[in-house]
């Protein structure tokens, strides 16, 4: 099985290491290429970003899709994955999508921690399309952006474990990173705020592995009746 994940953002900085935490995540047969764009927004966390990276995304899936079962969009924005579906014949997979899909089978209270405040309209529309609102009972968000990550992890997991908490004392029975640059911290966060927490690298990995080896993708249909 091969997976291409597409790192929406006109930097090559992070294809290594995010290489690295999806083949931690994946099947041991499964070969995972990670590519980036030629140039675009350095993160999408707001709709402006998004609007740059979709057509960038569209185009370089179309150029490298071929070998390929499967593509991930390696943004939590899950951006251009509704265009994509519509052009391939094959599994394309959203991070945020597949973590809401696996979080519904571990509660019906649900909650969404992400970088910054203005990723959270973003995170209020993706909820509403997918038909997850009734679930979703609480977006958070931990003050930082995506570039910001890495500079202090010990401080962007505390401020993850204190946002998880709030979400936890709202009623939340599921937290989902709403980050793929959060990739690799959910047990830690799990053991500090005691109910499950779902990493997306994970969720997108492990759905689209399942997609490809039952042979499953999105119906057509969908888009164009």
């Amino acid at each position: 099985m091969k997976i291409l994940v597409i790192n929406p953002v006109g930097t090559d900085v992070w294809n290594e290491s995010d290489k690295k935490i999806y083949e931690s995540f994946a099947s041991g047969d499964t070969k995972i290429d990670i590519v980036s764009l030629e140039d675009g927004p350095i993160s999408i966390e707001t709709r402006y970003s998004e609007a740059i990276a979709i057509p960038k995304i569209v185009k370089l899936a179309l150029e490298l899709h071929e070998e390929y079962d499967a593509i991930i969009v390696n943004c939590c924005a899950d951006p251009a994955v509704d265009v994509l579906r519509t052009l391939l014949d094959k599994p394309v997979i959203g991070p945020c999508e597949a973590s809401l899909a696996l979080a519904s089978l571990l509660g019906k209270k649900l909650a969404i921690v992400t970088v910054s405040k203005t990723g959270i309209p973003i995170f209020e529309e993706l909820v509403l399309k997918y038909k997850f609102d009734k679930l979703v009972t609480s977006i958070r968000a931990i003050g930082l952006s995506v570039p910001e990550i890495d500079k202090d992890l010990e401080r962007t997991k505390a401020l993850l474990i204190k946002e998880c908490k709030k979400a936890e004392e709202e009623g939340a029975e599921v937290v989902l990173l709403g980050c793929t640059g959060f990739a690799g911290l959910a047990k830690e966060i799990e053991q500090e705020v005691g109910i499950p927490v779902i990493d997306p690298v994970g969720a997108a990995i492990k759905v689209a592995e399942a997609l490809v080896s039952l042979g499953l993708m999105h119906s057509r249909k969908r888009y164009f009746g």
